[in-house]
């Protein structure tokens, strides 16, 4: 058995086929997915892309062993308005997730950017990523940031100190939004990078 037909049997068992002829039967291949599955015959690269979207694994990976099985994903966790008032819309379900493999997943989150406060960096309709959950968001000082204020408001800022001891100011990127100064901060967490849709 080669490497490729090990991957092969590896995702049809994880998508739920428990042998290759029940695979076979349930996406009309003939004999030769069962071939490819044994090792007996290899597939081609085009063939390793349609055994990916039905088993939903990455073509990549099922072909030569190249990089995750499976693509990355992370949460979608609501809009985060980059608007004047830092109000919000959680219009998304917890089971909605955006695939965004260039990025460290590990606890990160994503929110679609919703308003203009942080133009030109975060434009309407973007997927935002953002990294590990600071509950003291102290080493996020002067960094843009994915805020969640005490009152629920979750905002794409930038992380200032503040006069008023144990708060914090935040800062837009665009000059026409004053900052939002002296305010009480539940977590934050450091952005990461986008995603253009």
């Amino acid at each position: 058995m080669s490497e490729q037909s090990e991957r092969l049997m590896r995702a049809r068992i994880e998508a739920g086929f428990e042998t290759a002829v029940d695979a076979a039967r349930r996406f009309g291949w003939t004999s030769s997915y069962r071939n490819n599955e044994s090792g007996t015959a290899s597939f081609s690269f085009k063939k390793a892309l349609e055994y990916a979207e039905k088993f939903k694994v990455r073509a990549a990976w099922l072909y030569a062993g190249i990089g995750p099985m499976r693509e990355a994903k992370v949460p979608v966790i609501g809009r985060a308005l980059a608007g004047p008032d830092g109000s919000y819309i959680d219009d998304y379900d917890s089971g909605d997730f955006e695939p965004l493999e260039p990025f460290n997943i590990e606890d990160s989150v994503a929110v679609i950017v919703d308003g203009t406060s942080m133009t030109p960096r975060f434009m309407p309709g973007e997927i935002a990523v953002f990294g590990h959950k600071y509950d003291d968001p102290s080493p996020l000082l002067n960094k843009q940031v994915l805020v969640r204020t005490i009152d629920g408001q979750r905002m794409i800022k930038i992380l200032r100190s503040s006069k008023t001891p144990g708060l914090w100011d935040l800062h837009s990127l665009n000059p026409a939004f004053a900052p939002i100064e002296a305010i009480a901060v539940d977590w934050a967490r450091p952005f990461e990078g986008l995603r253009v849709n």
